[in-house]
């Protein structure tokens, strides 16, 4: 089971709002499309017994870091709710790689450029970085290490007037939502 791979998309998730917003020990909150969170953990969709079996022993597994995550299931989205004293333990004891607080930085910095980021990816990369062009109007680039045993998302880069913002998805979304 992929239960190691969806706990570290979670403390992912919860480090990127600790490093934008700061910390709080508070419950958050994570959405994913149910077919691209099937695909990304590798169960098998239809079989709803295996994903409810697969939900309960993911809570359990991962007890003694996140605590009693609470999951539920609205419409073709699940939602994990991560307690206080699971924000508090990604707080105490996560070391961010850097990567993500340096890209985060050059993001929110005005006049930012395509080569500031591309920067911020060369300076983490062991290997190539994958820079495409979309032509979504939600994005100008997509951004990812060729490597992603590093980092395993795909970075949605648009450039407006004199900022940047970007939305952060794994393949799997990514490949849900028709990006």
């Amino acid at each position: 089971m992929q239960y190691a791979f969806l706990e570290q998309m979670l403390i992912n998730s919860i480090k990127e709002v600790q490093i934008k917003l700061g910390y709080e020990k508070e419950a958050i909150r994570f959405y994913y499309p149910e077919k691209a969170l099937i695909r990304a953990v590798k169960i098998d969709g239809n079989l709803k017994d295996e994903i409810k079996a697969f939900m309960e022993g993911f809570k359990e597994y991962t007890k003694d870091k996140l605590h009693n995550v609470r999951i539920t299931k609205s419409q073709e989205r699940f939602c994990f709710e991560i307690p206080p004293e699971g924000v508090e333990y990604v707080y105490q004891n996560v070391e961010d790689n850097g990567f993500l607080r340096e890209f985060i930085k050059a993001v929110e910095r005005p006049g930012t450029t395509l080569d500031d980021i591309l920067s911020v990816f060369g300076s983490y990369s062991q290997g190539r970085i994958i820079c495409n062009t979309s032509n979504q109007e939600e994005c100008d680039y997509v951004i990812f290490f060729e490597d992603a045993s590093f980092d395993y998302y795909r970075y949605y880069i648009k450039f407006h007037e004199n900022h940047v913002t970007y939305h952060r998805f794994l393949l799997e979304e990514a490949v849900e939502m028709g990006l």
